[in-house]
């Protein structure tokens, strides 16, 4: 009988040390992981919002460069990349020059080739252009199924690329958008420019809500990413491209690569009636 007691305590004792061993481990192993999220400069993937103030606590390197101006946004704030095809500009010339500022307003065409004899010399009522990166490899690597919405996506890299200076968010459109710049200013001026915000519109369409996603911006109407979002973004926008082949939108492919910093969509919410008799919307699409 003792022999079989003692046996059983020694069961429930073992039992018992290995129980807490795991639980010590597992506090430790979280510990660890707290501290490694917040003190780490180099991830490509933030904290949420939840880590955020303890992230400016004891991380004073910031992807926004210091100091932060919180002067009133104007438009000299805002860089535009919009992107096109050298075979539909002829139709779409008109659209982008109806709202380009020549000398005031900022930013890039991304064609897929380069501009014929039609088009030289390039207008200067246009803005410049560039010829996007050959992202071939990318796509085959991937086995990417939409190769034209990778290349709008990569435009986001290629534009910040640019290194303009002084820039508070980067405005993505597509070259048949029709953006009223002025009330991009007055919307954009809403937000914090020193933080993470992805923002844009819904589809005045329902079922394309539905099919793609409410939480995207519509990339035809327009979407702004803040400039510290998108300098952490490009970090690793080719490897978030080759996470997501079968994606067939180039804004969902965006969203997805900003759900992986822990930054959902800011709606700004608008249709064509509230652009045309409230004024209230920032962007119109053809």
């Amino acid at each position: 009988m003792m022999p079989q007691l003692l046996s059983a305590k020694l069961r429930f004792s073992s039992a018992n040390c290995l129980t807490n061993l795991c639980k010590t481990l597992a506090i430790s192993g979280l510990f660890l992981f707290l501290i490694f999220i917040l003190f780490s400069t180099k991830s490509y993937y933030p904290a949420s919002d939840f880590f955020f103030p303890l992230q400016h606590t004891f991380n004073p390197s910031q992807t926004t460069p210091p100091p932060h101006d919180n002067s009133p946004t104007n438009i000299n704030h805002l860089v535009f990349g919009l992107v096109g095809s050298l075979k539909a500009w002829r139709h779409r010339k008109a659209y982008i020059e109806s709202w380009w500022r020549p000398n005031v307003t900022r930013g890039y065409l991304y064609l897929d080739t380069s501009p014929t004899e039609e088009f030289l010399p390039w207008s200067a009522a246009s803005p410049p252009f560039r010829v996007s990166d050959d992202i071939s490899k990318i796509v085959q690597e991937s086995g990417h199924v939409a190769p034209i919405m990778a290349r709008m996506v990569h435009a986001i890299l290629e534009v910040f690329r640019e290194g303009d200076q002084g820039v508070r968010w980067y405005v993505m459109g597509d070259d048949d958008s029709i953006f009223f710049v002025d009330n991009w200013v007055d919307v954009l001026s809403k937000y914090d420019h020193n933080k993470y915000i992805y923002i844009g519109g819904h589809s005045e369409m329902l079922m394309s809500n539905v099919i793609f996603s409410f939480d995207q911006g519509f990339g035809g109407a327009g979407f702004a990413l803040s400039y510290p979002l998108i300098s952490v973004m490009v970090k690793d926008l080719e490897g978030c491209l080759k996470r997501y082949p079968h994606l067939i939108s180039a804004d969902l492919i965006t969203q997805y690569c900003v759900d992986e910093l822990g930054v959902s969509l800011s709606a700004e919410k608008g249709s064509l009636y509230y652009c045309t008799i409230l004024k209230r919307i920032v962007v119109i699409e053809l």
